[in-house]
C-alpha cells in the first residue's frame, strides 16, 4: 500500500511539473495567433520519445523553405548519401587526326553544382584525346529533365531573382552570372565585364561615368535575354557587382563552354544549339559531382533553392524515369512521406526548394519527418550536419548570438512573405534532445519572436517536466 502511494505521488509531481510547463508555453504564443490558424507547433523528446508542446499540430501551413527538410531526407533516403550527379560529353562523329566530327554533345543530369572550373576540366580532357578541331558545333541536351523552368507556385516577378533562377537538367553557376561594372572617363559609359566569359547576353549600356553617389542598376528585359544597365557610377568608385539569373540554362552552359574551349586553342565550326545526344554518340567523358551529402550540406546551410528543384526533379527521373518533372518529384516525395514515414496528415508538396506558394505541411509531418531522420543512422549524421547551427553558420549564423540557445539549436529556417518557419532539433542544457517544428503563417516578426521565445524557454527542458 504504502509503495503504491509513493508511485502515486511520483507520477502526479511529474504530471504537475509537466502541466506547469504547458501552460507556461501557452504563455508565449502571441496574442495574434491565440485565436486563429496563424501558429502550428509541436516539439517533442526524442530522449524519452513523449510529446512536450502542441498547438494546432495538424494544421497545414505554407512551410516556405521548411520544405528542404522533406527534401533532404527524401534524397539521402532514395537516391542515397554517395549518389553523385553526372554531366555527359560525347562525340557525333569519329576523330580522326585531331579532327572530331558530327558535333560535340554535353548531356545534364542535373547537376546543380556544376561551375565553370568544371567545364574547364572538361577542356583539359578534350585536349588529353588529342582534339584539336570540332566540326559541327556544340549541341546542349538538358532532354533529362522537362521543360518547365519555373514551378507552379511561384510569383511571377520573382523571376530574375537571384533566389529565383531558372531550373533545368544542364545548369552552370546556379543558372547566375555576374555583372561588374567600372568607371571610365567622366561622361562616358562605364566599362561593363560579364562573368564567366562567354555568358550570351545582350548589353544595353544606358549608364554614365560621374556623380557623387553611385545609383548604377539592372534591369533584366526579354525574360534575360537582355540586360539594361542604367544610372550613374562615380569616377573613383570600386566596380560595382550584379548578380543576374540566365534566360535559358542549358545555352548558357553551351556558350561558356565553347569560349573555353577556344581560348583552349580547339577550333569550334558551327553553333550552340539545343537537342537531344542521338544513340548512336560516342561517349568521350564522364563528369562527376561531389557525393550528395556534400551536396545536401551546401543546400540546407545556404538554403540554396536551385539545388532542391534539381533534387526533386532528379527523383522523379530516376524513381519514376526521364524527364524528371515537378509532378513526377511531387509524387515520388509524397509516397515516401506516406510509406516509408507513415505522415497520415494531409499535405501537398509541389516543389524541391519551399518557393511554392502551394506547398502545404503541418508541423506534425514536419516532426515525423525529422525523427525518422533521427531513427535512421544511415542517413542522420548526414543530414544533421548539413542543417544551419544557431549562431554558428548558415542561414543561423547571425541568430541566437550570445543567448542560451547559441550552438544548441539545430534547424532549417523558411521565409516567405509573411511566412515564417523553424524546424530542427535542440540539445537542452540537461542532454535532453528535442525534435521541433514551429510553423507560421500571417504573423510577421512577431513569429520570429516566438521562436526565440520558445527555444530559450525550452533549452532547459525537460527531464523534470515529462
Amino acid at each position: 500500500m504504502k509503495r503504491a502511494w509513493i508511485l502515486f505521488l511520483i507520477l502526479l509531481i511529474t504530471f504537475s511539473s509537466y502541466a506547469f510547463s504547458q501552460a507556461n508555453l501557452y504563455h508565449l504564443i502571441p496574442k495574434e495567433a491565440a485565436s486563429n490558424g496563424k501558429l502550428g507547433v509541436v516539439v517533442k523528446s526524442l530522449t524519452q520519445g513523449k510529446s512536450v508542446f502542441e498547438y494546432n499540430s495538424d494544421k497545414l501551413f505554407i512551410p516556405a523553405s521548411n520544405i528542404k527538410v522533406i527534401t533532404s531526407v527524401t534524397a539521402l533516403s532514395l537516391l542515397k548519401p554517395d549518389y553523385r550527379f553526372k554531366t555527359e560529353l560525347y562525340s557525333g562523329g569519329e576523330i580522326l587526326n585531331g579532327i572530331l566530327y558530327g558535333g560535340l554533345f554535353i548531356k545534364g543530369y542535373g547537376d546543380p553544382t556544376l561551375t565553370t572550373q568544371d567545364l574547364s576540366l572538361m577542356v583539359y580532357k578534350l585536349k588529353e584525346m588529342g582534339i584539336k578541331e570540332i566540326r559541327g558545333g556544340i549541341t546542349v541536351d538538358d532532354s533529362y529533365f522537362g521543360q518547365d523552368r519555373y514551378g507552379k507556385g511561384w510569383k511571377k516577378q520573382w523571376r530574375g531573382n537571384p533566389f529565383c533562377p531558372p531550373i533545368g537538367a544542364l545548369t552552370l553557376n546556379h543558372n547566375k552570372y555576374k555583372v561588374h561594372i567600372r568607371p571610365s572617363k567622366p561622361g562616358k559609359a562605364p566599362v561593363v565585364e560579364l562573368e564567366p566569359k562567354g555568358t550570351s547576353v545582350n548589353v544595353i549600356n544606358n549608364a554614365v561615368t560621374g556623380g557623387r553617389k553611385s545609383t548604377v542598376l539592372i534591369r533584366r528585359l526579354e525574360e534575360g535575354r537582355t540586360i539594361l544597365i542604367k544610372g550613374r557610377i562615380p569616377l573613383k568608385a570600386s566596380p560595382a557587382v550584379f548578380e543576374v539569373t540566365v534566360s535559358n540554362p542549358a545555352i548558357y552552359t553551351g556558350s561558356v563552354f565553347k569560349k573555353l574551349i577556344e581560348d583552349s586553342g580547339i577550333k569550334v565550326q558551327g553553333f550552340i544549339s539545343t537537342g537531344e545526344t542521338p544513340t548512336w554518340a560516342n561517349k568521350l567523358y564522364t563528369h562527376l559531382s561531389e557525393p550528395l551529402y556534400t551536396i545536401i550540406n551546401q543546400y540546407n546551410k545556404n538554403s540554396i533553392n536551385l539545388i532542391g528543384e534539381n533534387l526533386f526533379k532528379t527523383l522523379g527521373a530516376e524513381i519514376l524515369g526521364p524527364p524528371g518533372t515537378w509532378e513526377k518529384g511531387s509524387k515520388v516525395v509524397s509516397d515516401f512521406l506516406r510509406k516509408a514515414v507513415s505522415v497520415e496528415d494531409e499535405f501537398n508538396i509541389v516543389d524541391g526548394s519551399g518557393l511554392s506558394l502551394l506547398n502545404r505541411v503541418s508541423p506534425q509531418t514536419m516532426i515525423k519527418v525529422l525523427e525518422f531522420a533521427y531513427i535512421n543512422k544511415p542517413i542522420f549524421s548526414e543530414f544533421i550536419s548539413s542543417l544551419p547551427i544557431g549562431g554558428v553558420d548558415g542561414t543561423l549564423k547571425r541568430r541566437f548570438r550570445m543567448s542560451e540557445v547559441e550552438g544548441r539549436v539545430i534547424a532549417k529556417t523558411g521565409h516567405l512573405n509573411n511566412v515564417n518557419a523553424l524546424s530542427g532539433y535542440l540539445i537542452t542544457k540537461k542532454g535532453e534532445i528535442l525534435v521541433f517544428s514551429i510553423l507560421a503563417n500571417g504573423l510577421g516578426w512577431k513569429a520570429v519572436e516566438f521562436q526565440n521565445a520558445l527555444l530559450t524557454h525550452l533549452v532547459d527542458c525537460c527531464e523534470s517536466s515529462i
